[in-house]
C-alpha cells in the first residue's frame, strides 16, 4: 500500500486558502490548483510499503510523539519552486509553529528509520503546496502577494494510506497519534474528499 505521515490543517484555514486561490487565479495561466480539502503537511512520504512495515511504523510513531505537546501554527507568505521566475510549484510558507513542526518531523523520521525507512536527503522545509505548473512560468507577481492564515492547532500525527484514482487521490486514516497521548486512535475509514468541500464565503 502507498502511505505517508502528515499533520492536518483546520477547515477554517482550508476555506481561507480556497478563497486566496480564486484571487490568484487570474495572475497565473495554466496552473493546476490543489483542492484545499486535499491539503496536508507531509512529514514523511513512505511510498509503497508492506502490512508488516505499517505495523512496525505504528509502534515507532507512537513512541515518537511521546512527551510532545500540541502547538499553534500559521501560514504566511507565498513562494515558488524552483524560483519565482521559473516556477513549477506555488506554495504558502509557515511562520508560527515552524520550529515545532521541524522538531516533530525530525522525531517522526528518526523513529521510522529504526524500521527501515529511508528519508529524503534534502532538508525538511515546512510549506503547503497551493498549485503546480506543467510548464515553468514567471510567478514573481504572485509571490509578491500578501497572505496570512488564521492560526490552527497541530495536535496529532496521522498515518495515511493514499489510493490514486482518476478523480483524484482518496486518503484513508490508518492511525492517529495525538500529541501528549500514549496510544494511537486507529481509524479504518475512507476519507473521500467530496465529503469536505470548501465552503463559499
Amino acid at each position: 500500500m502507498r502511505c505517508f505521515v502528515a499533520v492536518d490543517i483546520s477547515d477554517r484555514v482550508r476555506d481561507q486558502i480556497g478563497e486566496y486561490q480564486k484571487r490568484l487565479g487570474p495572475m497565473v495561466a495554466g496552473i493546476r490548483w490543489v483542492r484545499p480539502d486535499r491539503m496536508h503537511l507531509t512529514l514523511a512520504f513512505l511510498g509503497e510499503v508492506s502490512d508488516e512495515f505499517i505495523t512496525s511504523a505504528k509502534e515507532k510513531l507512537a513512541e515518537a510523539v511521546k512527551g510532545l505537546k500540541p502547538f499553534m501554527a500559521r501560514f504566511e507568505g507565498i513562494g515558488a519552486f524552483s524560483s519565482p521566475r521559473r516556477a513549477r510549484v506555488i506554495w504558502a510558507g509557515m511562520s508560527d509553529g515552524r520550529d515545532e513542526l521541524c522538531a516533530l518531523q525530525n522525531k517522526v523520521v528518526s523513529g521510522l528509520q529504526k524500521v527501515g525507512f529511508e528519508p529524503e536527503r534534502r532538508r525538511f522545509s515546512p510549506h503547503l503546496t497551493l498549485g503546480r505548473l506543467r510548464i515553468p512560468a514567471d510567478v514573481a507577481r504572485v509571490c509578491e502577494q500578501q497572505f496570512q492564515s488564521d492560526e490552527f492547532e497541530i495536535d496529532r500525527v496521522i498515518l495515511y494510506q493514499s489510493v490514486l484514482k482518476p478523480e483524484g487521490p482518496e486518503y484513508t486514516r490508518l492511525a492517529e497519534f495525538p500529541l501528549e497521548h500514549k496510544y494511537p486512535r486507529t481509524e479504518i475509514e475512507p476519507r473521500s474528499h467530496e465529503e469536505h468541500e470548501t465552503e463559499k464565503q
